[in-house]
């Protein structure tokens, strides 16, 4: 379908900030593994550091990240409801789009709980009695946690790309 001069343009400004939301997630989150992870390996010598690092960043992860992916989530079903109230077909794909997104949550709940609650023991352990933890033991935990958070970066970013495809549907493009 493409527009015609006469016909109006569809109001994509949710949608569109939707998509910008999620996209700046995804890409925040997969920094964290792919440049601040490496970083900490790189540099730490000893675990004691390696995991108070590690619980730092994930503190401050844990603070703006869920509320972001929620805000994002949010955005989208705002967006999936305004189309299914006018019966526009795109209203589904925001709707998948904004559960993709925020399947996030559950992933962590269900494949990274364990490995996070496992850093939080040995941080804590190696806080309280220095060098306690072996430094390739707390490495390799770190590793298989980045490589979990990789994955959990792929939900708000196959949210933004469904997003996408449903605004360039509105617009005709695709």
């Amino acid at each position: 379908m493409v527009l015609r001069p006469d016909s109006e343009t569809p109001k994509i400004g949710v949608q569109a900030t939707a998509l910008v939301t999620a996209s700046f997630l995804s890409g925040a989150m997969m920094s964290l593994s792919a440049i601040g992870i490496p970083v900490f390996l790189d540099t730490d010598t000893n675990s004691t550091h390696l995991l108070r690092q590690w619980a730092r960043l994930y503190h401050y992860g844990h603070i703006y990240m869920p509320s972001i992916s929620v805000a994002a989530t949010g955005l989208f079903a705002y967006g999936a409801l305004r189309k299914r109230a006018s019966n526009r077909k795109q209203w589904l794909i925001y709707a998948a789009a904004g559960a993709t997104t925020i399947t996030m949550v559950p992933f962590t709940w269900a494949m990274m709980d364990p490995t996070n609650n496992t850093l939080f023991r040995l941080e804590a352990l190696a806080s309280a009695t220095a060098s306690a933890v072996d430094l390739s033991a707390a490495q390799e935990l770190v590793v298989k946690w980045a490589w979990l958070h990789v994955v959990r970066s792929v939900f708000p970013m196959v949210g933004a790309i469904l997003g996408l495809v449903g605004i360039l549907q509105e617009l005709g493009l695709y």
